[in-house]
């Protein structure tokens, strides 16, 4: 069944727009950001010390990647008259390969191998849950205005709009984490390979 695209909300152009220039202000349109088919990865450093569900603690200072999806090739798949059953089964499986390339990264030689930690914003938290993330401990509730953003850049990018967004899990944006240990332990490189590389000064608290 082809889904029909709704006709566009105001906001669509400023939203897409200020996308965009995020995209090119940080490099995720680099293709050295892609990681697999349905992730730009971000690499910054942690501005606060961080302590992750896992009991793994991540300093001021070190290494992090942020996670972001790749919107062209996830918003694909909806142009492609799958239902929204089929659509749902495909990004999952994307998202996993792409996860599947980030542990892989994180072994020796890799391009991943320094960064402590992943995290992601997301309005989808309770599947990424499933998949191994979680918030940091005494971690804080994304704000109301980064819910707003992921909502509307959401809507332009389905071919439904902001209809397809009604549901209440919608309606919050949290920030979830995964450290490397536990990313390679489910997906990729032996949790004994990220130990190797894993910084001798730091310390689990």
């Amino acid at each position: 069944m082809v889904q029909r695209r709704a006709s566009r909300s105001w906001y669509h152009w400023p939203i897409a727009l200020y996308d965009r220039c995020y995209r090119l202000a940080h490099g995720l349109d680099r293709p050295a950001a892609a990681v697999g088919p349905a992730v730009r990865l971000e690499i910054r450093r942690s501005r606060r010390t961080i302590r992750l569900a896992d009991g793994e603690q991540i300093e001021a200072g070190d290494p992090i990647g942020v996670l972001h999806l790749n919107n062209q090739r996830i918003a694909a798949l909806h142009d492609e008259g799958s239902s929204p059953m089929t659509i749902g089964i495909r990004s999952r499986r994307l998202f996993l390969a792409s996860l599947g390339e980030l542990a892989r990264g994180t072994a020796p030689g890799g391009p991943f191998v320094g960064v402590r930690a992943f995290t992601a914003t997301t309005l989808f938290h309770r599947a990424l849950g499933r998949l191994g993330f979680e918030p940091a401990r005494e971690a804080a509730r994304a704000s109301t205005l980064a819910a707003l953003y992921h909502r509307a850049l959401l809507a332009t990018l389905h071919p439904a709009g902001a209809s397809r967004l009604s549901a209440e899990t919608h309606h919050q944006a949290r920030r979830l984490w995964i450290s490397r240990e536990r990313l390679c332990a489910m997906y990729g490189a032996t949790p004994a390979e990220a130990r190797t590389h894993r910084p001798s000064s730091r310390r689990r608290r």
